[in-house]
């Protein structure tokens, strides 16, 4: 009985873990991460940096133009704004 005491004694002293969730910001789960979600603000893997991978077709997609040093790139179902210097994700759209 005194054990169960203990045992309700020391739960206010247990951490509790919370999982936020991404606030308003859309997330996805890349390809090529192994299912590491990417948020608006992570960097995205080295690869989409590349020219070779930027979308150059992207008015006729219905994307923004892209920021200075920065290009869309194709996600599995998402368009992708990638800057090209560090490789953050700076937006994140469905593909149509």
């Amino acid at each position: 009985m005194k054990l169960h005491y203990l045992l309700l004694a020391a739960l206010p002293c247990l951490p509790l873990s919370v999982s936020a969730a991404p606030s308003s910001e859309e997330s996805i789960t890349a390809p090529e991460t192994h299912n590491r979600e990417l948020n608006v603000g992570d960097k995205a893997p080295d690869q989409y940096k590349r020219d070779d991978q930027a979308i150059q077709d992207w008015k006729a997609k219905g994307l923004p133009e892209p920021e200075k040093e920065s290009h869309w790139v194709r996600m599995g179902k998402h368009y992708v704004l990638v800057q090209i210097t560090n490789g953050v994700v700076l937006a994140i759209q469905p593909a149509s």
